[in-house]
């Protein structure tokens, strides 16, 4: 992973520091966050997402009952492979989200399966920078919705609800 290099602005910078330091570690061993890593056809690698379920939080904030919420604490493109390929069906950054959401779906169904009620889950969230346009217009057509009033750090909180029926 040492030479992924998600481009200059803050943001990419934080995910290129995020999954080539410590804190990929940290999270993995504090919060048990699965990191996968994604390759093209060229065995090239294009990028890496994580996700893991938080602690108890007050949801919605500052005062809503406690619960759990999936997470996406880092993900990232390397700058090579920004808007590629082409074809949006196609690009690295939908590929990646699909796949942390279906990774979302699959714990969150694994955790109905196996715990009581009061510790589901059926909300992904994340933060992205308030001026990374380009990754909130992605995030939207993922069905994320700005929590406004949620800012903190010059990061919004964006919310997506998880399908978790069997029918489809």
């Amino acid at each position: 992973m040492a030479g992924l290099h998600c481009g200059d602005s803050a943001w990419a910078r934080a995910a290129s520091e995020w999954i080539n330091g410590s804190e990929v570690f940290d999270s993995i061993e504090k919060n048990q966050t699965k990191v996968w890593v994604f390759r093209n056809s060229a065995d090239e690698i294009v990028g890496f997402g994580s996700l893991n379920a938080t602690g108890w939080k007050r949801w919605p904030p500052p005062g809503g009952p406690r619960t759990r919420l999936l997470y996406i604490p880092q993900l990232g493109i390397d700058s090579r492979f920004h808007g590629k390929p082409e074809h949006p069906e196609w690009r690295y950054s939908k590929q990646v989200m699909d796949y942390l959401i279906y990774e979302a779906r699959m714990l969150a169904t694994e955790i109905r399966e196996t715990k009581p009620p009061s510790k589901h889950v059926d909300l992904l969230t994340l933060h992205v920078h308030k001026d990374n346009v380009v990754a909130q217009k992605l995030y939207k057509r993922f069905e994320f919705e700005r929590l406004p009033g949620f800012e903190e750090n010059d990061l919004y909180l964006m919310s997506h609800k998880l399908n978790l029926s069997t029918d489809d």
